[in-house]
């Protein structure tokens, strides 16, 4: 399946996008093809009416419509989304066509706080609802990240590293049916 991972905040040492590289690598590894946005290819001008897309904002487009299944990997900012993350799903509704309706998403987040960014992932779920994307209703989310990821962004403590194949299966097998 063609999947596209989106998210990490812009800092360099991000721990939504080291937890992106580590489920990208698991996808890749089960043989899927994955195209990961993070950084700088999400630092996109601000949407605004009467404004052309960026060459970045039409490269998350097409990406977008290609890919079967869409990861989001989210900070939590404040209990909600992080501007430039919302940023890129608002260019993206703007444009035709709309990549949203129908497609699965898998919502992801991890933070040094005990919620490990489950309070941000709400606020996904009404914004995708609103324009038709189909979370699923698991998510995968690493709290005390910064204690509980290891450089590869893999999870260490044993009940989320366990949670993580099995959301991912469940999410993989949303994609399958949805094909």
């Amino acid at each position: 399946m063609r999947l596209v991972l989106m998210g990490g905040s812009l800092r360099a040492a991000s721990l939504n996008a080291r937890l992106l590289r580590h489920l990208s690598r698991e996808l890749e590894t089960r043989g899927h093809q994955v195209s990961a946005f993070t950084g700088d290819a999400l630092r996109l001008p601000l949407c605004q009416e009467g404004v052309a897309p960026s060459p970045e904002t039409l490269t998350l487009h097409a990406a977008l419509g290609e890919t079967q299944g869409l990861v989001i990997v989210s900070p939590e900012y404040n209990a909600g989304i992080p501007g430039h993350l919302k940023n890129a799903v608002d260019w993206l509704s703007t444009m035709k066509p709309s990549p949203w309706p129908g497609l699965p998403v898998l919502l992801c987040a991890a933070s040094p706080g005990a919620f490990g960014g489950a309070r941000g992932l709400m606020a996904w779920r009404a914004t995708l609802a609103n324009m038709g994307a189909l979370a699923l209703p698991e998510a995968i989310t690493v709290p005390h990240a910064d204690q509980q990821l290891d450089a590869d962004g893999a999870p260490t403590d044993a009940r989320t590293a366990g949670s993580v194949p099995k959301v991912l299966d469940g999410f993989l097998t949303l994609v399958a049916r949805l094909r």
